[in-house]
């Protein structure tokens, strides 16, 4: 089972947009539970939350990730940023690399050049590093660490205004 984890930083309207997105995969049984991380302890957010059946936890900052792997149901995570839309067929994507590669984390990149050149920058400071976009096993959340460079799936996703 897949769990996403998804950091917010306050803003409802980013944060049910990729809940919007989430619902299909929800309805499929493929992913079967969320944790949203708040950074601000917005009580919206919370209640936001508490609607869709997701786990409410108050964390920030880089240590959010691995805060969210604990409460996390789901064997594999995808970490998601409010806002964050994963484009269509995304679970078939993650599907496909789960049975391919079952050890080995995959990234669901940033569509667009500046928002991609800019998430490839990031790479370039900290390649194992935890960040949005990754699909991952539990424990190497619950570590903080990847263990590998992650392959880039084909599948993109978009970023909201929020």
């Amino acid at each position: 089972m897949l769990t996403a984890v998804i950091r917010s930083a306050g803003s409802t309207e980013a944060l049910a947009a990729t809940f919007s997105v989430l619902i299909p995969a929800v309805a499929d049984g493929f992913l079967g539970h969320a944790v949203v991380l708040d950074a601000v302890g917005d009580a919206t957010v919370e209640r936001l939350a508490d609607a869709t059946g997701a786990s409410y936890l108050r964390a920030g900052g880089s240590e959010s990730w691995p805060a969210g792997a604990a409460q996390a149901r789901g064997d594999w995570l995808l970490l998601l940023e409010e806002g964050d839309l994963p484009q269509a067929h995304w679970p078939q994507a993650v599907e496909r690399h789960l049975l391919m590669a079952p050890d080995r984390p995959a990234l669901i990149p940033l569509k667009g050049f500046a928002q991609s050149l800019r998430e490839r920058a990031g790479l370039s400071f900290g390649p194992h590093r935890l960040r949005a976009g990754l699909v991952l096993p539990k424990g190497h959340a619950l570590a903080g660490r990847l263990g590998g460079a992650p392959q880039r799936l084909a599948v993109g996703r978009e970023r909201a205004a929020g």
